[in-house]
């Protein structure tokens, strides 16, 4: 039966693919607990005390490991590298654990810190995986087919983490989650990556990372689409809990309604991401995702209930589905094979340094005086801006199948 639904699914897949995805979804179905937890630590911060400053730097800090990725090339081992991203990842799902020990929003950031930096500094070797273990023509499928799992899990998981809070208290929830996130990590582990050919492109000199930049025009303007996308949504970041919490008094099993939504849509979106990016690529897609992602701040302006915010978490679900896939394919889209760890390496830097810059921007326009109402419109004009830059005329006919 589970291979007539990859079939459906993924399409005809040798058997060593199919091995590999099939370890994919467990993992990804392991660490569902965990990421639907994710969801909630923010909230649990604001209920601790937390004003927007502080969300704000706890949602910069989880973009601090990616500012370290363009050095890490230089560790990533040649072989193993599915071996060396699970003990990674599970130490910082470990470190997670220690939330639950948390008394103030200040130790929550600085445990968080930790966490974040193990989740991505070591992202490109993941690029590289997934070029290796899935081929070009039906990699989209595959990788909407594994994430299937991670949604699926926070479908199951949200509601269950919100009873939990309300019940118990985030002492028992985020140590639970933890420990899931470990076994996802063991389960990863057992991926078969055919990397007998040891890759030297992660060997390069730092300098070559500049070299892409002024070389590659499409690159740049790709960059610059992906900075104004990220800024649209992280500078209204920080006051999304003061809604939640103080405008519309919502409970944590109210958040958890509306989680559930966002993974019902995250679930649904891998499936019809993955196809499009099959059929036409990851730029073409882009565009479609980040018009659709202007919904998320414009939703804040106007919600009065909770199920007005219904719109925002929609759009959450489906685009967070398909930028997971669109920015993994786009890279190996735009970057020469043998490039992909420097093209990989360059777009997570840029995603942290606009990272740990968008939420701070956004209180920094708070105390200049800027009312939340015209924060929310900058992040959805962002956006827009965004897909602008992906209508740019370099990537008509540049963006290929890697």
């Amino acid at each position: 039966m589970l291979t007539r639904i990859e079939d459906l699914l993924v399409g005809p897949a040798p058997a060593d693919v199919r091995r590999n995805m099939r370890i994919e979804l467990g993992a990804s179905m392991a660490s569902g607990p965990y990421h639907a937890a994710l969801l909630f630590v923010p909230v649990v911060m604001q209920r601790l005390g937390a004003d927007a400053g502080m969300i704000a730097l706890y949602l910069s800090a989880s973009y601090i490991g990616f500012l370290m990725t363009p050095f890490a090339a230089r560790v990533i081992p040649a072989r193993g590298v599915q071996t060396y991203l699970a003990w990674i990842s599970g130490s910082s799902r470990a470190i997670f654990m220690l939330l639950g020990a948390a008394l103030t929003a200040p130790f929550m950031v600085a445990v968080s810190v930790v966490v974040f930096f193990l989740d991505s500094f070591p992202s490109p070797a993941y690029t590289r995986i997934i070029q290796l273990i899935y081929p070009a023509r039906i990699r989209g499928r595959a990788m909407g087919y594994v994430r299937l799992g991670l949604a699926g899990g926070m479908l199951i998981y949200a509601p269950l983490c919100g009873w939990i809070l309300d019940q118990f208290g985030y002492t028992w929830l985020f140590p639970l989650a933890g420990a899931t996130g470990i076994l996802a990590a063991w389960i990863f582990s057992h991926l078969r990556v055919n990397d007998m050919t040891p890759v030297r492109t992660h060997k390069r000199a730092m300098g070559d990372l500049w070299q892409v930049l002024r070389s590659d025009g499409r690159f740049r303007i790709y960059l610059l689409a992906v900075i104004a996308f990220g800024l649209g949504g992280l500078i209204p970041s920080g006051f999304y809990p003061a809604v939640i919490v103080d405008r519309l008094n919502l409970s944590y099993t109210d958040v958890s309604a509306l989680a559930t939504v966002q993974s019902i849509c995250w679930l649904g979106g891998y499936l019809v991401w993955g196809h499009i990016m099959d059929r036409f690529n990851g730029v073409w897609t882009l565009r479609v995702l980040y018009l659709l992602m202007a919904l998320v701040p414009l939703s804040y302006t106007w919600a009065s209930s909770g199920w007005m915010l219904l719109p925002s978490f929609i759009a959450q679900g489906l685009g967070s589905a398909g930028i997971d896939l669109a920015f993994q394919n786009t890279i190996l889209e735009l970057a020469p094979e043998d490039r992909v760890y420097e093209y990989a390496a360059l777009q997570r830097a840029t995603i942290g340094i606009r990272g740990l810059i968008g939420p701070l921007l956004g209180v920094l326009l708070a105390q200049m005086g800027v009312a939340p109402l015209a924060i929310f419109i900058i992040g959805s004009s962002l956006y827009a801006c965004a897909a602008l830059l992906m209508l740019s005329g370099v990537f008509r006919s540049s963006a290929r199948a890697s």
